[in-house]
């Protein structure tokens, strides 16, 4: 039996379900570290197969200045229940760089100095930092047994700043098909008035994500298309502006950012869903979680060469250099006019989201991390 303190602040099912899964093992006893913010009661919940029960328990979340920081939050008491718990294993899914991770790694040398830790690293960018945050990720970094990364960039990070123990590459989190799966569209795309072939994002709206090249790209494609962007941010009126200015007034449909459990629907209503990201100098694609969700609802993806885009959709999509507006235009324009390919691409797509993202998957790879850390 591994007693594992898993701590992570999840605020919605589908991030849950790993945990679920998790707990199905009858080699683990799980404790999940949370914050009462995240919507989760403290006390027992069911495993996924309803065989075994796993405890949560919910920690006051503060921060060191700035109010709702992720980087700067920490829970309190700061001890995150170890001494009572007595973990085998440690597993913090707060980035290196956070003071959540300095917290955890601080507490296990106290209240658990012989367990293992397991650390979890987004980082696919060496950027300049200030040595507050380099303090922080070296003190978790040389504390740790075992970091998981988001991406090889990742790795390439963490080895970059010194850390030479193990490393494993998995999504933090899973494709949840209870959410994400192939429906028809049919209803919403009649209800939203889309008649032709349909283009789509969902995410954020901030310059990084590259929604205007997506725009120029769209402006460029012969009727019938439409746009359906759905999000919220800080871009949205200078994105509509200039869609107005290049003609797409009438093709795009703009939806705000919806829940978990609907968006689904606006991925299905999609012939296409583009994740047109823009590395800056600070960020490039950690992961593009919104790429697995559309395999895994049988729609084409196409990406930019930003960051783990590429790798996250292997074979069954299609990359463009970033920023080109172009060269994404051509490969609209093809997957438009070729109804059969498209659905080829979402076919092999599909097959990748459930082989290698599926929810199961990753908490099965997870699992055998724990045991491999833990046995090593």
């Amino acid at each position: 039996m591994i007693r594992v303190l898993f701590i992570a602040g999840y605020d919605n099912p589908i991030y849950h379900r790993k945990v679920e899964l998790l707990a199905d093992s009858p080699e683990l006893e799980i404790l999940h570290v949370t914050t009462a913010a995240c919507g989760r009661e403290e006390g027992q919940y069911w495993s996924a197969g309803g065989r075994r029960r796993y405890v949560v328990r919910t920690l006051e979340a503060r921060w060191v200045g700035r109010a709702g920081d992720p980087h700067r939050g920490y829970l309190w008491p700061p001890h995150c229940a170890m001494g009572e718990f007595k973990p085998d294993l440690v597993h913090a899914e707060s980035d290196l760089e956070t003071l959540g991770a300095a917290q955890v790694t601080l507490a296990r040398s106290i209240w658990a100095r012989r367990s293992k830790l397991v650390h979890y690293s987004w980082q696919n960018l060496l950027r300049p930092r200030r040595w507050p945050v380099r303090l922080v990720s070296q003190l978790s970094l040389r504390a740790a047994d075992h970091v998981i990364c988001a991406s090889r960039e990742a790795v390439d990070v963490v080895r970059r700043q010194g850390f030479r123990r193990g490393t494993s590459v998995l999504p933090l989190v899973g494709l949840d098909a209870r959410y994400f799966h192939p429906k028809r569209g049919s209803e919403l795309r009649a209800r939203l008035g889309l008649g032709g072939f349909v283009v789509g994002f969902v995410g954020r709206l901030v310059p990084e994500k590259g929604v205007d090249t997506l725009l120029h790209a769209a402006a460029r494609l012969p009727d019938p298309r439409d746009v359906l962007i759905v999000g919220s941010g800080p871009e949205k009126s200078r994105l509509v502006s200039r869609a107005r200015a290049l003609g797409l007034e009438a093709s795009c449909r703009w939806i705000e950012a919806v829940s978990y459990d609907v968006v689904c629907d606006y991925m299905n209503a999609m012939d296409v869903l583009v994740l047109p990201s823009r590395t800056t100098r600070n960020w490039k694609e950690q992961f593009g979680r919104v790429l697995m969700e559309a395999l895994g609802c049988r729609v084409a993806v196409v990406g930019s060469d930003s960051g783990a885009i590429p790798k996250v959709m292997g074979a069954a999509g299609q990359s463009f250099p970033e920023g080109d507006a172009g060269a994404l235009a051509d490969i609209l324009k093809q997957l438009a006019g070729d109804a059969r390919w498209r659905g080829e691409m979402a076919e092999r797509g599909y097959r990748r989201a459930l082989e290698n993202y599926s929810v199961q998957r990753v908490a099965e790879r997870l699992l055998q991390i724990w045991r491999d850390v833990h046995g090593g």
